[in-house]
């Protein structure tokens, strides 16, 4: 009985991390073993029952499930995948769903807290939008992986307002005094430039932008992305991100796309991966967007930039990965700084 209460315990930490939320009534008031998730257009909900308390909460998972479904274009949802988790070592066979709507579909599982395994309803899967590895975690007995603290509790986002300003006064500087086509060819990323030494172009060709619209389109992902990349992240982190996200769509361009560029596009897509894979592991707590919706972005953003032949995709690209794995190291950094202070 104490190894399924500590389960159980464990199990809520698991998916309270990954912005589960506890089901409650429209009272307000605190539906036990219910948990919901929002992934549009997805709603899931999920209840964990036990033997000694298997028909009430299945019964309250029932009547949720059909409540909430009421007002499922309020939560801008399609559809609900309502989950029945049985903590069980003993087969048979699951209650029925009993669900009426088309827009619901009912999973059911027994999951052995002894064999940490998952045996699932005829015909149904048994993996789940991650909550399968939540179920061996707790099992484990593992630590809920817990988001990140913001580095930076107040103050203004200074860098990311720095790199606009700098971007602003290099535009109208380059606009005014008519030298543009010189400053481009001769900050741009390009192949030869590169091959030649000149590896400024690097960084240069960040900040260096064609006309108003360039600036505009970059500028709207900068103060969306950036100014919570930096505040997460804090500004030294924030900076060593956007300048090594910037690096690698370069190098992606002079190596799939040997063409005179300029922009901040490939450190912009670095940002936006550094939040797209912080929104897969910790919910949409940060960014605001749950996951589905910043993969929807993603896909759209980079699949729309093959089909104009101005765009250097490959800086998206390149910059989206850089920036992916500049997160993912600083989150193993953290991890190895909690091993060691523990």
């Amino acid at each position: 009985m104490d190894n399924l209460i500590k389960f159980i315990e464990k199990f809520n930490e698991q998916l309270l991390s990954q912005s589960f939320l506890e089901g409650r009534t429209a009272n307000g008031e605190r539906v036990p073993g219910i948990y919901l998730r929002i992934e549009n257009p997805v709603l899931y909900i999920i209840g964990v029952f036990q033997k000694d308390n298997q028909e009430k909460i299945v019964e309250a998972l029932r009547t949720y499930t059909e409540e909430i479904s009421q007002d499922l274009e309020q939560l801008r949802c399609t559809h609900i995948i309502s989950l029945s988790i049985y903590l069980s070592e003993e087969e048979g066979p699951f209650p029925a769903p009993a669900y009426f709507d088309e827009r619901i579909h009912a999973v059911n599982w027994r999951y052995s807290i002894e064999k940490k395994r998952i045996f699932a309803g005829a015909g149904e899967p048994d993996r789940l939008f991650g909550i399968e590895k939540l179920l061996l975690r707790a099992a484990e007995g593992k630590v809920a992986e817990v988001p990140p603290k913001p580095a930076m509790k107040s103050g203004m986002p200074w860098v990311s307002i720095s790199i606009f300003l700098l971007c602003v006064v290099l535009l109208i500087d380059t606009t005014l005094s008519g030298n543009g086509g010189s400053m481009i060819r001769t900050y741009g990323i390009s192949r030869s430039g590169i091959l030649q030494g000149e590896y400024y172009r690097f960084i240069t060709s960040i900040f260096l932008h064609s006309g108003m619209m360039h600036l505009l389109s970059n500028s709207i992902f900068l103060y969306y992305f950036g100014f919570k990349a930096e505040y997460l992240l804090g500004r030294k982190r924030f900076l060593i991100l956007y300048l090594v996200s910037g690096v690698c769509g370069g190098l992606f361009s002079i190596l799939f796309h040997d063409v005179l560029a300029i922009g901040a596009s490939g450190a912009i897509y670095g940002l936006m991966g550094a939040m797209f894979v912080l929104t897969k592991l910790y919910g949409p707590r940060y960014t605001g967007m749950n996951y589905a919706t910043m993969l929807l972005l993603v896909v759209t953003s980079i699949g729309f930039g093959f089909l104009d032949m101005g765009i250097d995709n490959f800086a998206h690209i390149g910059g989206f990965i850089g920036g992916s794995l500049v997160f993912l190291f600083y989150r193993k950094l953290e991890e190895k700084q909690k091993e060691i202070s523990t």
